[in-house]
């Protein structure tokens, strides 16, 4: 034993307590050994440091160096010889490399979990600066002198006058007659508690926190001040004099000072000290830290029991003015209400210790505690647990901590380990994590020492005041407070570990998680509380002054009643008190606007149910409580299958998306019901559903707002019947194999709902444009048969023949169903030249194309033909990409996203909605519609790391947070549409993508945003060409802008401007504009915002489903199907112009076309006859001083050289739109022409 005397300790030590000494029984044995001797011991950053026993010293040796890294030795001695670089592995090395696949998942995982390690942990070597600034901060603290007693208007008037301080006293603030007094004395110890001393510290965006207890001297207490708020009152003043210490100006202290609350609860303000200048090296001046200072008494300061959670310490009123006249009212808590929150407020501060005693123990038996720790706290901080933004939860890496030091003693079957010491930091955090998912806290609660259980503190007495019980060592703390929302993210986050195909480590610990819009299917914001409801009573005021707190603690488990088993989820977000100035009166949630988020995560499967089912009414207590929960909607029903019970029935929910609002009804009707809630309440669920919809100025006769509420119903049961009628037809050359769909119709994501029509109606218009009438795409297939020609216009030409059977067939057999045959009667190898309509008894017209397999080959044996010129090779090329287009990928499309939203019926409304963004921001014609549909698809296959939405509002805005953090120049979009892709796959299309990338860096030859499927591995056929590089990064920024719009409207709690901020594009971004006129545009009732002069207002074009008797004529009665005006005209000037323009058009009701010059194509070129578009010589052209993206390139002398003429062309442009066109804006002139002569 060492005769070394121990250095002069940093700060005051501390006795364990007699309570401590009972748990660390079962610690190591050295130290138990101390407590024991009633040895003072004192934690000072990684190291402890002791007074006068010298048999300590083993154990702080021991302590140093678990905390060296490991292998040090061996490290130094390797840099003195590189010759290790070359030798064989040894045994170890091999058998470490055989372990890390079962401790660490796989070798990659490993090193990814050691790099990000090593870039949140911080330098400890550079923390003497801080542990300086410790030390003067403790020696002020002790140079305080001490104050005499003085009544409350003393101590608020000598703080306000000299220090300008305002005490943080806890609502209700007490009265200036209060009759006991406030004193101060010095602390008598201050010690390092937290992840410091434990070196479990994480740096985050703003830093990180140092945390140190101010242990008050029982002197300034009195025997009973656990009553009535009196020991949160001297707490308050206690901390309000630290802060004043700390202004003191003889000290030169350049130290911010303010006050916080702890996990937003107002009767334990904090402080904060943020060292500035000088106390601050070049390390942590880029890395800021806050020193947070917790006042803390010992465990023999009050009645132990009189803290338990069954007791009452808060007394009403009527109590209060008893006590004048009955000494020992004080003392009859057998009918007062608990207030179980109340004292375990007081009990938290208590056992800061004794619980940083026990987490070092941990840590010391199990090498991998502390790793495992920080791997913990950074999952957390990413879903926003224990940071400021969570108000609610409360659960923290110290909870953790807790909780896997627990598992480290049980919690496994028959009370063994569930934990054991030896397991890595992976292991640790994946068996907690695997308990906190599948644990049933609620029935099973945790005791760290059930052992220590009293009469007082007995576990009926935790179960019945707390909703979730784990409580510490001590058998007196109930650490836990809420545990859903950590529950359910626990169990994706098993989901992830548990998959074999993929690690998931970015959506574990680098991808920020916590945004409240993308997290839940269904948003709730609550900015009006009533002050009076129901619940809310007198003796519920004794525990929840602030009636905000108390809200969020009922109002999810009485909405969860009520929702059942509709919703996996429902969890409350609010932010924490925010910091104040010590010289400001502390915030209060209820005094301030009030924002409260109620989140809902739905169960798909049963969220739209229409009805819900209640007890018998043979059962008195049930039906009570049914009718208690439900009022005046509880009704008793009698069903089909004869059951006569209590019920509540919710109406007009026909249609999907009515269907899907259905929780939103039940949530504002109980929140009516029970709180009071009638104003002051935003529903984020179905609102984009409008723009989904035809605006409500659209007359009826064009929208019938019947057939909308039947969604797709209508028209898939036409489809279907059209698939009996063609296979039921006789007389027919060849047997028709299949009939597959091939439109957004038949899939589910169409941007309307579509709606049968009448022909002979549509003919009436005379003056205007008849309304679009969209076709719906089916391939027809024969059985195969040697009699088809082996020439690809003759195969043509048989299609014709076939389409004229079927159409006769069609007349003959079914009379309500009209057919016609459209052909352009000209000899062709494209199998687009010609196809038949069919318009069904039910007013949906179907547009037939015949599939033959032999096409194929006859295309690609031309292409190889080399007796042809290359422009036949380019025909048979153009033709053989259309034939794949049209027969063979459209159909496999169209079966693979209607299975998808077959199995999730949200995504329909996804695709809906963000077909409808795009267009209404001018760029569906420079992407495919397929592209975005595999876009939505990626979120439902692969919504990591969140659930699969269930909503079409959430689906909307996780597409664009995939597109805002798409790197699409480095990688590619990978859809498995089967659900089966291998890791081997993937990386096969991550490699092709590279060697693509490689050869075309400016992504100029191949679409900027490639997404990659099963089917087409290399690229998918929706992401060859399109979109370009300028659309993708128009993409990219329109859905940042949009990210960031609707979250500033959630914030500001307003539904208004939507369609401003989401679907109303900038047109000034243009440099041309061309206004088409409304009347013209077949499509303009589709316009978001449409102008109702230029609305058709016939009253009978869109045809009753109902009605059967269709009046056919023939020729030129028919109107033309899927005739665009506006299309047409703009695919001419993309014909015309797209070596020198870009042309953008909302596809659904827009009436103008933007265009953008394509600058590089504005260089000087050589003239000759079929330029394509009107030039101008070089020498007569004048470069503006504004064209900063144009280039000036050095003009040749040869009259030769030309330039686009853009005035001419612009006034082709209106020629070529007479009558559709009313003028063209220029907005942003790049080139001026100036006449020399």
């Amino acid at each position: 034993m060492s005769n070394k005397k121990a250095k002069k300790l940093p700060f005051p030590t501390e006795e364990i307590s007699s309570e401590s000494e009972d748990f660390l029984e079962e610690s190591d044995q050295d130290l138990n050994d101390t407590v024991k001797q009633n040895l003072k011991i004192s934690f000072h950053v990684d190291k402890y440091e002791l007074s006068d026993d010298e048999e300590m010293e083993d154990v702080v040796a021991e302590m140093k160096q678990d905390s060296l890294p490991k292998h040090s030795n061996k490290i130094s001695e390797a840099t003195k010889d590189i010759s290790h670089l070359y030798r064989a592995p040894t045994n170890e090395e091999i058998q470490g490399l055989k372990e890390t696949a079962d401790l660490f998942k796989s070798n990659i995982f490993k090193l990814k979990i050691d790099e990000l390690l090593s870039e949140v942990q911080i330098d400890y070597e550079q923390a003497k600066l801080l542990e300086n600034n410790l030390h003067q901060i403790k020696e002020i603290f002790d140079s305080i002198p001490d104050q005499p007693g003085s009544n409350v208007m003393q101590i608020k008037q000598q703080l306000k006058k000299r220090h300008k301080i305002v005490i943080p006293f806890p609502d209700p603030i007490p009265s200036d007659d209060v009759q006991y007094k406030f004193a101060f004395k010095k602390p008598t110890s201050i010690h390092l508690i937290g992840s410091y001393p434990l070196k479990t510290l994480t740096r985050g965006p703003k830093g990180f926190n140092v945390d140190i207890v101010v242990m008050m001297p029982p002197s300034i207490f009195q025997e009973k001040d656990y009553l009535n708020y009196r020991y949160f009152y001297k707490r308050a003043y206690y901390l309000a004099m630290l802060a004043a210490s700390l202004q003191d100006k003889k000290y030169k202290m350049t130290f911010s000072v303010e006050f916080d609350t702890c996990k937003g609860d107002r009767r334990r303000p904090i402080l904060l000290i943020r060292p500035s200048g000088n106390n601050l090296n070049e390390y942590f001046s880029k890395i800021p830290y806050i020193i947070r200072v917790f006042p803390g008494i010992p465990p023999d300061l009050f009645p132990i029991h009189r803290l338990a959670p069954s007791k009452n310490n808060v007394r009403p009123r009527i109590f209060q003015e008893r006590q004048k006249f009955d000494k020992e009212a004080s003392d009859t808590t057998t009918t007062l209400i608990p207030t179980p929150h109340y004292n375990l407020a007081i009990l938290q501060d208590i056992f800061f210790i004794s619980h940083l005693l026990f987490l070092h123990q941990q840590q010391k038996a199990c090498p991998a505690f502390h790793e495992a720790c920080v791997l913990a706290k950074i999952w957390l901080n990413q879903r926003g647990f224990g940071t400021g933004e969570d108000g609610s939860c409360g659960f923290n890496g110290f909870l953790w901590t807790m909780l896997m030091g627990y598992l480290l003693q049980g919690g496994g079957p028959k009370g063994n380990k569930k934990l054991a010491n030896g397991f890595s930091s992976y292991q640790l955090f994946k068996g907690t994590m695997d308990f906190i998912a599948n644990h049933d806290f609620v029935n099973n609660p945790i005791f760290l020492n059930k052992t220590g259980l009293t009469e007082e503190f007995s576990e009926k007495a935790f179960t019945e005041n707390y909703d979730i019980v784990f409580v510490d060592m001590h058998c007196k703390l109930n650490l836990f407070g809420g545990i859903s929302r950590v529950q359910h993210e626990a169990k994706l986050a098993m989901k992830y570990l548990n998959e074999s195909q993929d690690d998931h480590f970015d959506s574990l610990f680098l991808r920020k998680v916590d945004d409240i819009k993308l997290r839940y299917d269904n948003l709730i914001k609550i900015s009006n509380i009533p002050s009076k409801y129901f619940l809310y009573t007198e003796a519920a005021k004794l525990d929840f002054p602030d009636r905000f707190i108390h809200f969020a603690r009922v109002a999810p488990g009485l909405l969860k009643k009520g929702l059942t088993d509709r919703i996996h989820l429902i969890t409350v977000n609010h932010k924490n008190l925010p910091k104040w100035s010590i010289t400001q009166q502390p915030p209060s949630y209820s005094s301030g606007p009030i924002q409260l988020f109620l989140g809902i995560i739905l169960n798909q499967e049963q969220s739209n149910r229409v009805v819900d089912h209640g007890p018998s009414p043979e059962d008195e207590i049930a039906s009570t409580k049914f009718r208690k929960l439900w009022g005046s909607k509880a009704e008793v029903r009698r069903f089909q299958d004869g059951s006569i019970v209590e019920s509540v029935v919710w109406e007009n929910a026909k249609s999907f998306e009515s269907r899907s609002l259905i929780v939103s009804q039940i949530v504002s009707y109980l929140l009516k019901h029970h709180f009071g809630i009638r104003e002051g309440i935003c529903y984020w669920a179905g609102q984009l559903n409008a723009f989904i919809r035809p605006a409500a100025n659209v007359p009826s006769s064009l929208f019938n707002p019947e057939i909308a509420r039947l969604g797709f119903q209508p028209v898939m049961a036409a489809f279907n019947s059209l698939v009996k009628q063609i296979n039921g037809l006789e007389d027919i050359p060849l047997g028709v194999s299949s009939i597959t769909g091939a439109s957004p119709v038949l899939r589910y994501s169409s941007v309307f709902i579509p709606q049968p029509v009448n022909l002979h109606s549509l003919k009436a218009f005379s003056t205007k444009i008849t309304p679009y009438v969209e076709p719906i795409d089916v391939i027809l297939q024969f059985e195969s048969s040697g009699k088809w020609p082996d020439d690809l216009v003759a195969i043509q030409k048989m299609k014709i023949a076939l389409y004229i059977r079927l159409v006769d067939r069609l007349k003959k057999q079914y009379h309500d169903t009209f057919a016609w045959v459209v052909t352009d009667n000209k000899d062709s190898i494209s199998a687009n030249n010609s196809y038949m309509d069919v318009l069904t008894d039910t007013g949906y017209i179907f547009r037939c194309r015949i599939h033959h397999d032999r096409e194929k080959t006859l295309l690609e044996r031309g292409i190889k033909n080399k007796k042809l010129n290359q422009l036949q090779i380019n025909a048979y090329d153009k033709a053989l990409s259309l034939y794949n287009r049209l027969f063979i990928e459209k159909p496999m499309h169209n079966f693979q996203i209607h299975a998808l939203c077959s199995k999730y019926p949200s995504l329909s409304v996804t695709n809906r909605l963000l077909k409808r963004f795009f267009s209404a921001h001018l760029l569906l014609t420079h992407i495919e519609e397929e592209f975005i549909e595999l876009l939505c698809a990626a979120v439902y296959l692969e919504p990591s790391p969140w659930n699969v939405p269930s909503n079409g509002f959430v689906g909307f805005f996780r597409v664009l947070s995939l597109l805002s953090l798409w790197d699409f120049r480095k990688e590619p979009l990978i859809v498995d549409l089967g659900e089966n892709m291998t890791t081997t796959t993937k990386n096969e299309i991550q490699e092709q993508f590279n060697i693509m990338r490689q050869n075309d860096l400016e992504m100029l030859n191949h679409a900027a945003m490639v997404i990659a499927t099963s089917a087409n591995s290399h690229s998918s056929s929706w992401s060859i060409r399109k979109p370009s590089r300028v659309v993708a990064f128009r993409i990219q920024e329109l859905a940042n802008l949009a990210l960031n719009h609707m979250e500033k409207i959630i914030e500001n709690d307003t539904e208004e401007n939507l369609e401003v901020v989401l679907f109303k594009t900038d047109m000034t971004i243009y440099d041309v504009l061309i206004h088409l006129d409304p009347s013209q545009c077949s499509r303009y009732h589709q316009n978001i915002s449409p102008y109702k002069q230029y609305l058709p207002e016939l009253d009978h074009i869109i045809k009753n489903s109902n009605n059967k008797n269709i009046q056919h004529n023939h020729g030129d009665d028919i109107c033309l199907i899927g005739f665009d005006s506006v299309e047409r005209y703009l695919h001419e000037l993309q014909e015309l112009y797209s070596d020198i323009a870009l042309f953008f058009h909302d596809r659904f009701g827009g009436d103008s076309i933007g265009v953008l010059w394509i600058p590089h194509n504005f260089s000087p070129r050589p003239w000759k006859v079929n330029i394509g578009y009107s030039s101008v010589l070089a020498e007569y052209m004048d470069f503006g001083e504004k064209n900063d993206n144009l280039s000036k390139p050095m003009l040749s002398s040869s009259l030769s050289n030309v330039f686009p003429n853009i005035y001419a062309i612009i006034a082709d442009m209106e020629k070529i739109g007479a009558g559709l066109v009313t003028n063209i804006e220029i907005l942003q002139p790049l080139l001026t022409i100036t006449n020399k002569t």
